[in-house]
């Protein structure tokens, strides 16, 4: 397994001489996630540099290298510098350069006012760029939604892929429990609610929100995702995922997503920020209301993939030891669990609004 890793390393360390076209006094791992993994390169004029080697799987189609280098190379180009600077790309070797940043991760039970004032001044300047020239080369965010009845689908989808029978006997009996007697049912009654709350507001349910009331989005966003210089200003990282979004989305998954843990405060100001940028954008405050609930239940979903076989193949790619998979899963079940209950106390009367 260590030659394995150190064979891994030489390569990776071949890859950043082509790019940088210069020798490479260092190379170590920084980082990653479970798509990818960040190398901190030194060149022999002792320059550094972030390296990324993405993804890649036959069970997963997207061009995660493409997406995030042309995402950043479009925003650096229209002046948003608070992002690594994309530098090269390789191809062949599913490999990107990017300016190294030297910051410091932020606490997810440390959030400052402070930083959630940036983050929607951050959303916000990418809305202003919604007509620079390119933005319409761009694609809409992974797995985009653009109306109420289309989220449903989603989340109807990501239950299919854990619809296998041998595995509702052994070895997980707990999970299909809390799907079949818990998710499953919530799901149908907040469908009802949400068709019901749409009509109620004028917001239709089947059809898809026009192109004016989009907006650029990297989707996974969140502070989780985010390094504090010294100086205090925040470098926004991870644009595997952007695109074009609903903005309700870009607002409730910052509310929902499980790697930060906000106070409702934090939450309520954000909500505030963001809505007062979007004023533009019709009827979002009411959207936000309908379609937080759903994604509840998609980041339920979400939680659950450890038990999905896909996620084998990138834990391993990511270097992530397998040997404690059944207490992750069982980790993330827990997780799923919470937010469902959150949701199920929520949904009827949205709590983050001023």
């Amino acid at each position: 397994m260590a030659h394995l890793a150190e064979t891994q390393l030489e390569t990776i360390k071949q890859t950043a001489v082509r790019l940088l076209n210069n020798n490479v006094l260092s190379i170590e791992t920084i980082g990653g996630g479970r798509n990818s993994q960040v190398y901190r390169v030194i060149d022999t004029d002792t320059q550094v540099y972030a390296l990324k080697a993405y993804f890649r799987h036959a069970s997963d189609k997207r061009d995660r290298l493409g997406t995030e280098f042309s995402s950043l190379k479009f925003l650096w180009n229209n002046g948003i510098r608070n992002i690594p600077r994309p530098l090269k790309a390789d191809r062949e070797a599913n490999c990107a350069l990017y300016e190294y940043i030297d910051g410091q991760k932020i606490a997810t039970d440390e959030i400052t006012p402070e930083e959630i004032q940036a983050t929607f001044e951050f959303l916000t300047a990418l809305k202003a760029l919604r007509e620079r020239q390119g933005s319409d080369l761009l694609a809409p965010a992974s797995e985009a939604c653009f109306s109420i009845k289309d989220i449903v689908h989603s989340i109807r989808r990501r239950l299919q892929a854990f619809d296998d029978r041998a595995k509702r006997e052994v070895p997980y009996p707990h999970l299909y429990e809390f799907l079949d007697d818990h998710l499953i049912p919530t799901l149908e009654e907040i469908a009802t609610w949400a068709k019901t709350k749409s009509d109620r507001a004028c917001i239709s349910f089947a059809a898809e929100i026009s192109l004016a009331e989009r907006t650029l989005s990297p989707s996974d966003f969140g502070l989780h995702n985010a390094l504090k210089r010294e100086n205090g200003n925040l470098v926004f990282l991870d644009f595997e995922y952007f695109g074009w979004d609903d903005p309700a989305k870009m607002i409730v998954d910052m509310l929902l997503h499980p790697a930060m843990t906000l106070t409702d405060t934090l939450k309520r100001q954000f909500v505030s920020g963001i809505l007062s940028a979007f004023t533009d954008y019709p009827y979002l405050g009411r959207r936000v209301e309908i379609v937080y609930p759903l994604f509840g239940l998609k980041w339920c979903l979400i939680l659950l993939n450890e038990f999905l076989p896909a996620q084998l193949a990138r834990r391993q790619f990511a270097g992530m030891d397998d040997g404690d998979r059944v207490a992750t899963q069982m980790k993330q079940l827990d997780k799923a669990r919470h937010m469902l209950q959150t949701i199920g106390q929520e949904y009827q009367a949205f709590p983050y609004f001023d």
